[in-house]
């Protein structure tokens, strides 16, 4: 839910349409049938085969995968596991500490040779993402952040009187995302206009919509952001045609009465992303993972439990510890196994040794000739 609007859009209509442009399709000409060919045959393969080869020894009869000459451990062609370079195994199944390796590729900043961008003399302030100025950090940004992303929303500078007419219009159509454009095109023109202004505004002109203030939950990486650029609000702006939700589902949240509402409204606001990075170690704002300043902390790996023996796997990458129960080795109990043909225990109906009787024509017998909805 964008926050703005909980009722469902309505479908594209020409979400399936076929194009029947010069441009469309991607290889597949209206002239005729073609034929399946790879789009590798004519690519540079250094001696590999083009269709169905070997790109490690170059031969035909296998893929890489299954290659009697491919290194063990985490590259083709290194063989070495890319975070302690040792053989034997993959970087995910490493449980070695990580050994910084020299680095031998360019800067993407300055171009030479020796270091990374994270680590260039050169590299040019990093601007702020919300003003896009240098000086100071995102979080510390003090620019209207609704204005700042008006460009990015389209949205454009007209008159006052000009935009409150495209938002009585869109009201009138009942419009959600013209309402929502239009709301916002007027605080650009008139940029002291407040929600709860607006909603009194409403309820003067008899308008359709309606402007509720909602308790809705939004991530830590985003913050609710007022018409004026203030951070942080308390409560969600959602465009509705009630005063009251007309759904079960949306009355979680849902103001209690007007006077309410309109408390809210002076607290409430659009959710926007805080452009600040959040570090996947200890879960802070403000740094990476990889810049971050605690002891590097094991992630718990999703666990598959075998239908079958219970037993628990492990995915780790593309080898896994354990199995699933289309692989366990112990036999399978279908003593709590109900039949759906002949609805006795201990057997599925693959394996039902009394199944229905087929009529001649394909119809079981007993059914209902009669025909039915089903």
């Amino acid at each position: 839910m964008s926050g703005w609007d909980d009722t469902p859009a309505e479908a594209s209509g020409g979400a399936w349409q076929a194009d029947g442009g010069a441009t469309g399709g991607d290889g597949f000409s209206a002239d005729g049938p073609v034929d399946n060919v790879s789009k590798h045959a004519n690519g540079d393969f250094e001696g590999a085969p083009a269709d169905g080869g070997c790109r490690i020894c170059h031969q035909d009869g296998h893929f890489a995968r299954y290659c009697p000459d491919k290194k063990e451990g985490g590259g083709e062609n290194s063989g070495g596991c890319f975070n302690c370079g040792q053989d034997g195994h993959n970087k995910a199944d490493c449980t070695n500490p990580a050994v910084e390796r020299e680095f031998t590729g360019a800067c993407h900043a300055c171009g030479n040779s020796g270091h990374r961008l994270a680590d260039c003399p050169d590299k040019p302030a990093e601007a702020c993402k919300v003003c896009k100025s240098t000086g100071h950090a995102t979080s510390e940004c003090t620019t209207n952040r609704m204005f700042a992303n008006f460009a990015d929303m389209g949205i454009h500078e007209i008159s006052p009187e000009d935009a409150w007419k495209a938002l009585e219009e869109a009201d009138k159509d009942r419009d959600v995302d013209d309402i929502k454009k239009a709301v916002l095109t007027y605080a650009k023109a008139f940029p002291e206009v407040t929600f709860e202004e607006l909603e009194q505004v409403f309820r003067d002109a008899e308008m359709n919509t309606h402007l509720i203030a909602k308790q809705q939950e939004v991530s830590d990486t985003h913050t609710i952001v007022n018409l004026q650029g203030q951070i942080d609000q308390e409560y969600v702006v959602s465009i509705q045609f009630s005063a009251k939700p007309r759904r079960a589902k949306f009355a979680e949240g849902w103001p209690e009465n007007s006077e309410e509402n309109s408390t809210r409204l002076a607290k409430a606001g659009l959710p926007m992303d805080r452009m600040v990075q959040k570090c996947h170690n200890c879960d802070q704002l403000g740094h990476a993972a990889r810049d971050c300043s605690e002891e590097k902390k094991e992630r718990e790996k999703p666990a598959i439990t075998c239908a079958v023996c219970s037993a628990v796997s492990i995915p780790k990458g593309i080898n896994h510890l354990g199995h699933m129960s289309k692989e366990c080795p112990k036999p399978r109990d279908y003593s709590k196994v109900q039949c759906r043909l002949c609805e006795n225990y201990g057997h599925g109906a693959a394996r039902c040794p009394n199944p229905p009787a087929v009529a001649e024509g394909g119809d079981e017998v007993g059914g209902d000739a009669t025909g039915g909805g089903w």
